[in-house]
């Protein structure tokens, strides 16, 4: 009986791209309002079904270029509402993947429009998560220009959510655009007077976007006052969003007393100030910043404050703060610090930290540790990730733990996955796991899978 399920399992994943089904302009109509009508009360899964079925039973409908964009919108929605981070990495990928479908079949469409914006706003996520590949989708539209440069701010700002170049892109009066573009030309000529009425426009001015904007101006001045005047700003200024600007723009300016002014902030900072405190020190790439930062990571009493220490540490690949991770995260019991160090092993990409991974994976007692490690592996595409997991798989008796293996390894791109998946099938006696890699195999477009494919249906 099993034989014959999977059998059928193997024909439905063979012929799925080549399923195609008479079109009926009223009843397609009716999927894609209804899908609409979900999507409006928020019941993404009901969207989700219903623009699923549209797409598989009417491929030549009218609405293929519109149920991509939604099916992208609601799986992105979807993702916030999933506590797990390995399920709404994957669903946002998914999303990604939709949006990128209907731009590339469908770029005329109505909606082209805010599907970019969504692709950017997704990959930010991505990118901001450790998935570091992502960051093309949002290199390319800076480039290309996306609505006259709205968007610059996204790829500026994107490792510490910091507003760059002036922050919103709320649209100054006349007046204080002239005064901005003025202090721009003064700095051009004679940087002395002009550094003077920026400090006054920062200190004084009513307008926050005004004030804002001179910031910015300012930050670009290598004259030795600047530096002072950021980090009293960053201490004193009653204004959040400036203190913040303030913060962040010293990071930009390397150098001892940058890096003491950062500190002295940090020590009697708020929460988030202290978080751009993070950003800025993390931009540095002294042996006292990496100092610090392991000091952070190692002795910080919140936990938030401690797992973003831990994240930016993972962003550095000297051997003090490879070494700190290790040895943090041999010593910690706190589930988000873990989780925020298996992703620096994994953007790390040393082989050290890849041994890491696949050691957690291997032989971690936290299950909910394992399953992560196992989904960034996922991520890699070394040619040794498969038959490391390979190895995993035949050791463990954990179903969950499987389906996590099969995912990863179907993900390699490495010459040894394909045929590490077909040596699992042949093995494997749960047939609800036996049919997920028959799944993954059918999705591989490799010669040998189909070969193996094959031969289960002529069995």
């Amino acid at each position: 009986m099993q034989k014959k399920l999977i059998g059928w399992t193997i024909i439905a994943v063979l012929a799925l791209a080549g399923a195609a089904w008479a079109q009926d302009q009223t009843k397609d109509k009716e999927l894609y309002d209804a899908a609409k009508k979900a999507v409006y009360q928020k019941d993404w899964t009901k969207a989700l079904e219903a623009l699923e079925t549209l797409q598989k039973t009417y491929a030549k409908s009218g609405y293929m270029g519109e149920s991509l964009y939604w099916m992208g919108y609601s799986m992105d929605k979807m993702a916030a509402t999933v506590e797990d981070m390995q399920r709404r990495m994957e669903t946002k990928q998914a999303a990604l993947a939709k949006l990128s479908t209907m731009l590339e079949q469908y770029g005329t469409n109505q909606w082209a429009k805010d599907a970019r914006i969504l692709q950017i706003q997704i990959a930010n996520d991505l990118v901001k998560n450790g998935l570091d590949d992502y960051r093309k989708y949002i290199n390319g539209s800076v480039q290309a220009g996306v609505e006259g440069g709205v968007y610059g701010g996204i790829a500026d700002g994107i490792q510490g959510g910091v507003e760059v170049g002036g922050g919103s892109h709320k649209k100054l009066d006349p007046d204080e655009e002239i005064k901005l573009v003025a202090l721009n030309a003064l700095m051009g000529m004679d940087k002395e007077k002009a550094l003077p009425i920026l400090e006054k426009m920062v200190r004084s001015e009513k307008s926050d976007e005004v004030r804002n904007q001179a910031l910015f101006v300012l930050s670009q001045s290598s004259d030795p006052k600047v530096v002072p005047l950021l980090a009293d700003l960053a201490v004193k200024d009653p204004s959040p969003k400036i203190r913040e600007q303030a913060v962040f723009w010293l990071g930009q300016h390397p150098g001892d007393e940058s890096f003491e002014a950062l500190l002295r902030i940090y020590g009697s900072a708020d929460k988030k100030v202290k978080e751009k405190v993070f950003f800025s020190i993390s931009q540095m790439n002294s042996p006292k910043a990496a100092a610090k930062l392991i000091e952070i990571a190692k002795t910080e009493t919140d936990p938030d404050l401690r797992g973003q220490a831990v994240f930016w540490l993972g962003q550095r690949h000297d051997e003090a703060s490879q070494a700190a991770l290790y040895e943090i995260y041999n010593t910690t019991q706190d589930a988000r610090v873990k989780e925020n160090l298996i992703m620096g092993f994994a953007q790390s990409k040393s082989p050290k930290a890849q041994a890491k991974l696949l050691d957690i994976a291997r032989s971690d007692k936290d299950d909910k540790a394992r399953e992560r490690a196992i989904f960034w592996l996922s991520q890699s595409h070394g040619e040794d990730v498969a038959p490391a997991l390979l190895d995993i798989y035949k050791k463990t008796d954990d179903a969950k733990i499987k389906k996590q293996i099969i995912f990863a390894i179907s993900q390699n791109r490495g010459e040894k996955a394909v045929p590490a998946l077909i040596e699992m099938a042949r093995a494997e006696k749960d047939f609800e796991v036996k049919k997920q890699i028959i799944f993954w195999l059918g999705q591989s477009k490799s010669d040998e899978a189909v070969k193996y494919l094959r031969e289960l249906l002529e069995k």
